[in-house]
C-alpha cells in the first residue's frame, strides 16, 4: 500500500472514506472487496483507519487527522464521500455526520451513510474512465490557468481526472512515468511537442492510451495527426475515444514520434529561440528560416540504408516519422504517413551554397513552397536535386559535425542512427481518410495538368454542356441507323403496351403526374428551392443548383436542334404544346429538379439516403411513363430525358464536391499557416 505525498502541482480525483468505530470493520471489508475499483482513486482516510488497512492493498492513501476532514470535502476533486455511521453512537471526535451531508449536497457529491448506499457508489465509478492529465503550464502564449479551467469543465463530466502540472524540478516524463504506475485508463499530455514527446517516451509499448490538447507554438504532431488545434476540438475527440496507432522511432537513443533534421531544419530551430517565440509566436520559424536561408552551408553526407551507400552535397536532411505540411522539409512524395512502419527520408540537394541575396532567399522559398503545395494536396513534388526514401533504418555520417534537432529539440550531432518502432503508441485522433476517387482525380489532375481545381471544375461543367447532348444524339443516330426500320414500330409497339395497361379511371392520376414534368411547375419548383438554399445560407449548393437549372435549360435546347422528332399522336389526351419534340414540356429539366432535391435530403438525412433515392426515381420514372402513355412524347425521348438528366445532374453533383475539396485545402493551407 502507497504512502504518496500530496503536493500542489498536483489534483487527484479522490474518495473520502469514514466510519463509526463499531462500523470500522465494515469499511475495512468494503475497501478490500472493491480494491480493484479504489486503486484507481486517491483514497482520504482518517490517520487512525489507514493504519488499520492491510499493507498487501494496492491503494493510493491520504491520511488525514480529523480535523481537516470537512474542509478536504469542500476541495476540487472530491468524487464521493463514504461514511458508516451507527445511529446510536455519539462520537463527538468525528464530524457530525449532518454538516457533512449538508456540505456533500451543496456541491453535488455522492454521499453514502451505511453498506446499501455505498455498493452502488462504488460500482457506478465502474464505467467511468480514469484519465492522468499532464499539463505544462508555461507552453504556448496563452493563460493556462483559463485552459486548464476549461479542459477541467470539458472532460469532468465524461472522465475522473488526475492533473499534474509540470515544473522545473519535475518533468513531464516523470509525471507520465507516475501517471503508468497508476495504471488509468488514459493520460492525456497537454503542451506543446516537447511536451508531448516526454510523455509518449515513457508510453512506448504501453496499452494505455495517449490523449493530447495541443497548446504550443508549432503543434506539429497534432497537425499530423489530425487533432483540433483547438482545446475543445482536443477534448472531444477524446471523448469521442476514436484511436489510431502512431510509429515511433529510436533516434541516437532518443524518441522520436515526428522528426529528425540536420542542416537547414536544425540550424532553423536553434535560431528560434524562447525569447524570439516569446516576442512574434508562430513567426519565429519563419524569421529564423529567413536569416538561415543566406547563412547555410553544404554538407557531405553519406547515407547507408539496407547496406546501400548514397553520397550527397545536402542542403537539408530529414528523417520523418510523422510530419504536417508545414513541416516543408520533411514531404518528399506529399505526405509522411505515421503508421506504415517506415521512414520518410528526405534529401535536397545543391550543386553551390546558398547566397546571403535576396534573390538567392526568395528562389529558395520558392522551392520550399513548392514542396509546401505538394504536401496540402498529398502529391509527390516534381522537383529537382530532391531525393526520397523509405526505410525500417538507417545511418547518416558527415564531414564534420552537425546539429541534429529531433521532435524540436537539440539533442546532440551527428552521425546519426534511426530505427523505426512500428505501431509503438496509441494516440486519440480522427478516424483514417481514404481518399475517394474523386479526390484522386482531383490529385492527378493538379499534379500532371494544372496547379488550379479551378480550372478542372471548369472543365466538366463546359464539357458537360457540350458532351451530354452531343453523346445522347450519338447514341441516338447509332441505333437509328443500325435499326432504321424498326425503331418507330419498336417505339409504336412500347406506348400501345403501356396504354393498354392504363384503365381509364386513372386517366386523371397520369395527367396529374405528368404536369410534374411541365415547366410550370419545374421552373418555380427550382427558384423555390433556390430561395430555400439562400434563406440557409448555402452559397455553394445555390451555385450548384442554378447550374443545374440553366445547364438543363441549355442542354434541352440543344437537343431540339439536334433532333426534329414529332409527337405519336396515338392517344392525344393531354397536350400542353402546339409543337411539341424531343423532351417537350422541361421534362429533362424535372429530372435534374427531383434529382437534385433528393441528393439536398440525403444530405439532411444520411440515415434514410436509399429510401430517399427510391422515391426519386419511382416519381421521375412515374412522370416518364405518363408522358408515354399521354402521347406526349416518343420512348426514346422519355429515356434520353432521364439519361440527360441523370448525366447532367451527375457532373453538378461532382463539381460541387470537387469545391468542397478545394475549400478544404484552402482551409488546410490557412489553418497551417495560423498553426506555425
Amino acid at each position: 500500500m502507497q504512502r504518496l505525498s500530496f503536493e500542489k502541482n498536483h489534483i487527484w480525483a479522490k474518495i473520502l472514506l469514514l466510519a463509526h468505530e463499531s462500523q470500522t470493520s465494515k469499511l475495512l471489508k468494503l475497501v478490500q472487496e472493491y480494491e480493484n475499483i479504489l486503486c484507481r482513486y486517491h483514497l482520504v482516510v482518517p490517520a487512525q483507519i489507514a493504519s488499520r488497512l492491510p499493507q498487501k492493498l494496492k491503494l493510493s492513501i491520504q491520511p488525514l487527522e480529523l480535523n481537516q476532514l470537512e474542509a478536504e470535502v469542500e476541495s476540487e476533486n472530491m468524487l464521493a464521500v463514504i461514511f458508516l455511521i451507527d445511529p446510536t453512537q455519539n462520537d463527538l471526535s468525528i464530524p457530525d455526520v449532518t454538516d457533512l451531508s449538508r456540505i456533500c449536497s451543496s456541491r453535488n457529491i455522492p454521499f453514502a451513510s451505511n453498506l446499501a448506499t455505498a455498493h452502488p457508489i462504488i460500482r457506478s465509478l465502474v464505467p467511468t474512465r480514469v484519465a492522468h492529465l499532464i499539463f505544462n503550464p508555461i507552453a504556448g502564449q496563452r493563460n493556462a490557468t483559463e485552459d486548464l479551467l476549461k479542459i477541467r469543465q470539458i472532460l469532468a463530466p465524461w472522465l475522473h481526472l488526475h492533473v499534474h502540472l509540470t515544473t522545473r524540478e519535475l518533468d513531464a516524463d516523470q509525471l507520465a512515468q507516475q501517471a503508468i504506475t497508476a495504471q488509468p485508463d488514459l493520460i492525456i499530455a497537454s503542451g506543446g511537442d516537447g511536451t508531448v514527446s516526454l510523455v509518449a517516451s515513457q508510453m512506448i509499448g504501453s496499452s494505455i492510451p495517449l490523449g493530447i490538447i495541443p497548446r504550443g507554438t508549432a503543434n506539429a504532431l497534432s497537425l499530423a495527426l489530425g487533432i483540433h488545434t483547438t482545446i475543445e476540438g482536443a477534448c472531444q475527440l477524446i471523448i469521442a475515444g476514436t484511436t489510431r496507432r502512431l510509429d515511433a522511432a529510436h533516434c541516437n537513443q532518443h524518441l522520436m514520434t515526428l522528426l529528425a533534421g540536420i542542416g537547414f531544419e536544425a540550424e532553423t530551430v536553434g535560431k528560434a529561440t524562447r525569447e524570439l517565440k516569446n516576442q512574434w509566436g508562430v513567426l519565429a520559424y519563419l524569421i529564423a528560416g529567413w536569416k538561415q536561408m543566406g547563412q547555410q552551408e553544404l554538407i557531405t553526407t553519406e547515407l547507408e540504408i539496407e547496406e546501400k551507400l548514397y553520397q550527397f552535397q545536402a542542403f537539408a536532411i530529414t528523417v520523418a516519422n510523422s510530419a504536417p505540411p508545414t513541416s516543408v522539409l520533411a514531404q518528399g512524395v506529399g505526405e509522411v504517413v505515421f503508421d506504415d512502419g517506415l521512414l520518410d527520408i528526405t534529401i535536397i540537394t545543391a550543386k553551390q551554397a546558398l547566397q546571403p541575396t535576396i534573390t538567392s532567399k526568395l528562389q529558395t522559398a520558392r522551392y520550399l513552397m513548392n514542396l509546401y503545395g505538394s504536401a496540402l494536396i498529398r502529391t509527390k513534388a516534381e522537383l529537382p536535386n530532391l531525393y526520397h526514401f523509405r526505410a525500417k533504418s538507417l545511418k547518416l555520417t558527415t564531414s564534420s559535425p552537425q546539429k541534429i534537432v529531433v521532435d524540436g529539440e537539440m539533442v546532440g550531432t551527428t552521425p546519426l542512427e534511426v530505427s523505426c518502432l512500428p505501431n509503438a503508441l496509441t494516440v486519440f485522433a480522427p478516424a483514417k481518410h481514404d481518399p475517394s476517387k474523386l479526390e484522386n482525380i482531383a490529385s492527378l489532375w493538379v499534379r500532371k495538368v494544372s496547379p488550379s481545381l479551378s480550372a478542372l471544375i471548369a472543365t466538366l461543367g463546359l464539357g458537360g454542356i457540350l458532351g451530354v447532348p452531343l453523346s445522347l444524339w450519338g447514341i441516338i443516330g447509332i441505333a437509328t441507323t443500325l435499326l432504321p426500320a424498326n425503331t418507330e414500330a419498336i417505339e409504336n409497339q412500347i406506348i400501345w403496351y403501356i396504354q393498354q395497361w392504363i384503365p381509364p379511371f386513372l386517366e386523371q392520376v397520369i395527367i396529374s403526374i405528368s404536369i410534374l414534368g411541365n415547366g410550370e411547375v419545374v421552373i418555380p419548383g427550382f427558384f423555390i428551392l433556390i430561395s430555400l438554399l439562400l434563406w440557409q445560407r448555402n452559397y455553394w449548393k445555390t451555385g450548384m443548383l442554378l447550374l443545374a437549372f440553366f445547364g438543363a435549360w441549355i442542354i434541352n435546347h440543344e437537343l431540339i436542334l439536334l433532333f426534329k422528332q414529332t409527337r405519336p399522336y396515338l392517344r392525344p389526351l393531354f397536350t400542353s404544346d402546339g409543337a411539341a419534340n424531343i423532351l417537350s414540356n422541361n421534362f429533362l429539366q424535372g429530372t435534374v429538379l427531383y434529382g437534385a432535391i433528393a441528393y439536398l435530403l440525403t444530405l439532411r438525412f444520411p440515415q434514410v439516403t436509399h429510401w430517399i433515392y427510391s422515391g426519386a426515381i419511382l416519381l421521375v420514372g412515374a412522370i416518364g411513363l405518363s408522358r408515354i402513355s399521354l402521347g406526349i412524347q416518343w420512348p426514346l425521348d422519355v429515356l434520353a430525358g432521364w439519361s440527360g438528366g441523370f448525366l447532367w445532374l451527375s457532373i453538378c453533383i461532382i463539381l460541387l464536391r470537387l469545391k468542397n475539396i478545394r475549400s478544404s485545402v484552402k482551409q488546410r493551407q490557412k489553418t497551417m499557416i495560423i498553426q506555425r
